[in-house]
């Protein structure tokens, strides 16, 4: 039995009739003019959905290129076929192969459980008597913060006053306060952590006098155990910066062995996320740093985990270190570092624009909402339904882009009430003259993808001001402008 259905799943009528899932209202099939049209499911009739592993097979964003693409087709079959780029499917049994041999669906019925005397827009619409744009906003956005903000815990260890705290200072600015680098003596007692909105970073105190280096490793090992412990992957630590001082250019049994066991997130410490850092390379001859190397592979560390840096002008292989770091880090939290450090500026801004399949992804679910609410058709005094979606969509885009708290105050919700006022009919009818007294289906996932692609463009420009270090461009709605991003999101949609 099916345990889901998805927008965007393909249905089939026992009267020859196929279609696009929309809600449980309506299915996308084909007029006999040979237009899209929306159905309700009782004049579409019963019908099956193709299955696998138990969920609807769907395909949302093949259905919203048919909205968008206003072309007639013979049959609905036809429309299918189209939408999946399936030129020899002509009838629903070669459909039903189709989908078999391509996505191993099989056919299951379908039953459509409506609950009387209400819908889905309408429930929308009386939700909108006490919807509050703001807390919306705030709760949308402390969402995306909290699914892209994910913060990276860096560990960096080795022995006392081989210049560990400089270096994250060197990398990461402010994180660390003057007062925590020591002169050759530890300042730090235990592990000290020094952190903001964006990265973690924990300093070892290092072997000190007194303490045998089999204490030390103990220690060391203990406290990436007792992180690893925790259920929270989140707190666990996900780099570890292992560091070894230039000058006497001696790797010692007690490096070997922190190196080799200290760290691996997968649970057996085996050294596979550290990343040797050689501090003050200044001091180093160039047959002193080959013998490093030597060192350091002939111990099972590979050569581009070894990075050789200095704190001094310049801070030569801090930019090394850093993109070494972005390659080892879980991928949920590269951005994040990225952002953190402040050697190299031009990957933090590719960072920025590296962003855009995600704010896609962001963009093309908020179009399929609209759709889905517009699939029959909308009055247009009822359009501010599609402000919620619209409003967790920018809310999804600030906290990919790392807007912070005040920025959401001061900018973002000033903005939001701006776009409530769009969705009147006098202001829809100056983007589109010729809408009519209604908003379908193509309209609505229309308007929702150019305010993505609008609001998309203005957080980029911002986050590359902020490293820039130049005045962020103000976060108004300017209707011409969104005027001209709706007539080219038209030309080429979900792919700007």
């Amino acid at each position: 039995m099916m345990d889901e259905m998805r927008f965007g799943a393909i249905l089939f009528s026992e009267n020859g009739k196929a279609g696009f899932y929309v809600s449980h209202r309506v299915v996308l099939s084909v007029s006999d003019a040979g237009v899209p049209h929306a159905f309700a499911f009782e004049k579409f009739g019963e019908c099956r959905v193709f299955v696998r592993n138990y969920a609807a097979v769907a395909f949302p964003e093949a259905m919203l290129g048919i909205l968008n693409a206003d072309r007639i087709f013979p049959d609905s079959v036809a429309m299918i076929a189209a939408a999946l780029k399936a030129d020899n499917v002509k009838t629903l049994a070669e459909l039903e192969d189709f989908m078999h041999s391509e996505y191993g669906a099989v056919p299951e019925k379908f039953i459509v459980r409506e609950v009387a005397g209400s819908s889905e827009n309408d429930d929308a619409l009386r939700k909108m008597d006490d919807f509050d744009p703001e807390k919306e906003l705030n709760e949308k956005f402390a969402e995306a913060r909290r699914k892209f903000g994910k913060r990276p815990n860096v560990l960096i260890c080795g022995y006392t006053g081989v210049g560990k705290t400089s270096l994250v200072k060197a990398i990461l600015g402010d994180i660390v306060p003057d007062n925590a680098i020591g002169f050759g003596k530890p300042t730090t007692q235990g592990f000290a952590c020094y952190e903001n909105d964006v990265i973690r970073v924990w300093d070892s105190k290092g072997l000190e006098s007194g303490q045998t280096e089999s204490e030390f490793r103990d220690a060391v090992r203990d406290f990436v155990r007792d992180r690893q412990s925790d259920p929270d992957v989140d707190n666990h630590i996900h780099l570890v910066w292992y560091a070894i001082q230039a000058p006497g250019a001696r790797v010692t049994d007690c490096d070997l062995a922190l190196i080799r066991n200290v760290f691996n997130r997968r649970g057996v410490f085996a050294g596979d996320d550290v990343i040797v850092v050689i501090t003050k390379s200044e001091y180093l001859e160039a047959d002193e740093k080959a013998r490093f190397i030597q060192i350091l592979t002939d111990a099972g560390v590979p050569e581009e985990r070894i990075v050789f840096t200095s704190t001094r002008g310049g801070k030569p292989g801090c930019r090394d270190l850093v993109a070494a770091s972005w390659k080892l880090l879980p991928e949920a939290y590269k951005d994040a570092f990225i952002s953190a450090q402040r050697i190299d500026e031009k990957a933090k801004i590719n960072a920025v624009y590296a962003k855009s399949g995600a704010a896609k992804t962001i963009i093309a679910g908020a179009v399929a909402a609209a759709a889905a609410a517009g699939a029959i058709s909308l009055p247009l005094s009822d359009a501010a339904i599609l402000v919620p979606m619209q409003i967790g969509m920018i809310a999804s885009l600030a906290g990919l882009y790392g807007l912070n708290k005040e920025a959401v105050k001061m900018s973002m919700t000033p903005f939001v009430l701006k776009i409530i006022g769009v969705f009147t009919a006098s202001s829809l009818l100056k983007i589109i003259p010729a809408l009519g007294n209604a908003v379908n289906a193509s309209v609505a996932g229309s308007i929702t993808g150019a305010l993505g692609v609008y609001v998309k463009k203005h957080f980029e420009e911002c986050a590359v001001a902020r490293i820039e270090k130049r005045p962020e461009p103000e976060f108004v709605f300017n209707m011409s402008l969104f005027k001209v991003a709706y007539a080219e999101y038209l030309k080429n949609p979900l792919k700007k």
